[in-house]
């Protein structure tokens, strides 16, 4: 039988999957966080081995340096966003301003940019941990009491965007050819990056459009 403490927790989980506000935040950091996830952990090595044509080690190095790009950005967000704060401006526009990276480095990442390959990897690592920023918004806004509940609810979406990213990207890659290497070609990975970056961009978009209800309501839901 369930306690009634896991039940007051999943009565807790269901309150906030009920608010609208949480769905304007929800899918955008989802997308952008599960996409991140999927390439980097899974996606970037084969793409380095196929379209850059990096032997083993050398796609290893680029991993390598890609996960240390995330580090650094962990640090930097955290940092810059304090900075802000300081100054009257909101987590979430920092939050998007990150995202504005995240999406352009998507970009040139998906056109083959190459005399910018690798500034375009790392600068996607360094900016696609954009959701964490949201995260002091969310303890703020939804007040002591409940914002366990919001981050819980908020980590299980994430969760769940990031396996689902990488098993659809795997799908729409393997609708391609594979070239005599085993490996597939750009316009492989252009198909399967492409329709997140497409995707994100609608998820921007749909935040953008509650982006003043969701100021207006900063704080209320702790009061």
């Amino acid at each position: 039988p369930i306690t009634p403490s896991l039940a007051a927790q999943l009565r807790g989980l269901a309150g906030i999957f009920g608010l609208p506000i949480f769905w304007r935040l929800a899918p955008l950091l989802a997308l952008a966080a599960g996409t991140l996830s999927a390439i980097q952990t899974l996606w970037a090595g084969p793409w380095f081995h196929d379209v850059a044509g990096l032997d083993r080690m050398a796609a290893a190095n680029h991993l390598f340096m890609m996960a240390a790009a995330f580090f650094v950005g962990i640090l930097v967000s955290g940092a810059l966003t304090d900075w802000f704060v300081r100054r009257g401006v909101s987590e979430l526009d920092v939050m998007l301003g990150f995202l504005g990276v995240f999406l352009i480095a998507q970009l040139l990442i998906i056109l083959d940019v190459q005399s910018l390959r690798l500034f375009a990897w790392m600068a996607f690592g360094m900016s696609g941990q954009t959701a964490i920023l949201a995260y002091p918004w969310l303890s703020k806004h939804f007040g002591a009491k409940r914002s366990g509940r919001a981050n819980t609810a908020m980590n299980l979406i994430i969760f769940g965007a990031a396996f689902f990213v990488q098993s659809a990207i795997g799908a729409i890659i393997d609708t391609f050819p594979r070239l005599p290497s085993g490996g597939f070609g750009v316009q492989a990975y252009q198909a399967g990056f492409g329709t997140f970056w497409v995707i994100e961009i609608i998820g921007l978009l749909w935040y953008l459009s509650g982006r003043r209800l969701m100021h207006q309501q900063d704080g209320y839901a702790g009061r």
